[in-house]
């Protein structure tokens, strides 16, 4: 790992590397408006000299740039000095101190950008609005700060951010949209795919191949769904188009744990509140045509059935339901089945449970 001195070397490396493009790129003949304010579209392409900052992706205009990439561009040194109160600013208002300060100074789209990360923070809409029309960009992170305020104001920021060309099927970090992470809110899922958002996109690469066009065999959303939200996000989801057969979403409810615990790293007790909350959603999404027998399919080592997540996660009323409904505790996948699991486990209440059902039902 880079230690904080050498960072600061690195990113001033970068920024002196860049200064040297930008004042080769000016020698050449430009193409570009007439106007000569405006920057070549060259000049304005993302840099990524830092790979894996959080915005990467910034327009570097200005060797200063660069240390807005990272997250406390405060802490590097090279701020202006009217760097604090314009943050203050941001945060706190009064849009009239983001007003003077923006209109004294020639201030780059990574500044401003910087100054409407803290704004969304907090929520000011007035503020967001104003640096949006002053050329802030929305690079690739930008959407993800809304998520911080509460619920009005998260769907009012959206909306703005819809005006300025930001869509829900806009490409996030690493390529993932945001409405896996709009599933605990019934009202801003549904704004979501109200505005368009596909249940069934997945990770979108940078460039599309040459069969055309992003991935839409995920079921992101809905394994997000069927974990962290209730049976009218599942319904939503589903109503929208999502597509069970794209994953294993019944899987998911069927192992979902408490915040916190995982049962790869000890044994986990759930609440019978906390274990039944997921009943309802399996039995929608079985209703919907989940199999729950369906084993899956994948490269790395799982647990294959859902009736041996849900013995994972201690959930003795879920392997009950699915005893119900069918599930087979014999079968084998990677974790072995759900008989084997529960008695290598320990957990004695459910090896209890699988035994007198298979007696019942000889």
């Amino acid at each position: 790992m880079f230690s904080q001195q050498q960072r600061q070397q690195q990113l001033m490396l970068d920024a002196r590397r860049h200064q040297m493009q930008m004042r080769a790129a000016k020698q050449q003949p430009s193409t570009s408006s007439s106007n000569n304010d405006t920057p070549s579209r060259q000049q304005m392409q993302p840099q990524s000299g830092i790979m894996g900052s959080k915005y990467d992706d910034l327009p570097i205009l200005e060797p200063g740039d660069v240390i807005f990439i990272g997250e406390n561009p405060g802490s590097v040194g090279l701020v202006p000095a009217f760097f604090g109160p314009f943050e203050s600013a941001c945060q706190h208002g009064p849009l009239s101190i983001i007003q003077s300060i923006v209109s004294s100074n020639s201030l780059t789209p990574a500044f401003l950008h910087h100054g409407l990360t803290r704004t969304l923070h907090s929520g000011n809409i007035e503020v967001a609005h104003y640096l949006l029309d002053r050329g802030a960009p929305i690079v690739r992170e930008t959407p993800s700060n809304i998520f911080f305020v509460p619920l009005e104001r998260q769907i009012a920021l959206f909306e703005l951010f819809i005006q300025y060309g930001w869509i829900p099927n806009t490409p996030g970090y690493y390529g993932s949209t945001l409405l896996p992470r709009t599933v605990k809110s019934p009202p801003l899922l549904r704004w979501f795919l109200d505005h368009g958002a596909n249940p069934n996109l997945g990770v979108q690469k940078t460039s599309h191949d040459r069969c055309g066009g992003p991935d839409t065999s995920s079921c992101a959303a809905l394994e997000a769904a069927a974990i962290h939200g209730g049976v009218e996000a599942v319904c939503m989801l589903l109503d929208a188009g999502a597509k069970i057969q794209n994953g294993v979403p019944l899987h998911y409810a069927a192992g979902a744990c408490p915040p916190g615990t995982n049962p790869h790293a000890g044994r986990v007790v759930l609440s019978w509140e906390f274990d039944t909350s997921r009943i309802p959603v399996m039995e929608l999404l079985v209703a919907r045509g989940a199999d729950v027998n369906q084993r899956e399919e994948s490269r790395h080592m799982v647990a294959q059935y859902a009736i041996v997540h849900a013995v994972m996660a201690g959930a003795v009323e879920r392997v009950k339901w699915l005893l119900e409904h069918g599930a087979d505790p014999y079968k084998r996948g990677s974790w072995g089945s759900a008989a084997e699991y529960a008695h290598t486990s320990g957990s004695g209440e459910i090896s209890k449970v699988i035994e007198e059902f298979t007696k019942d039902n000889d």
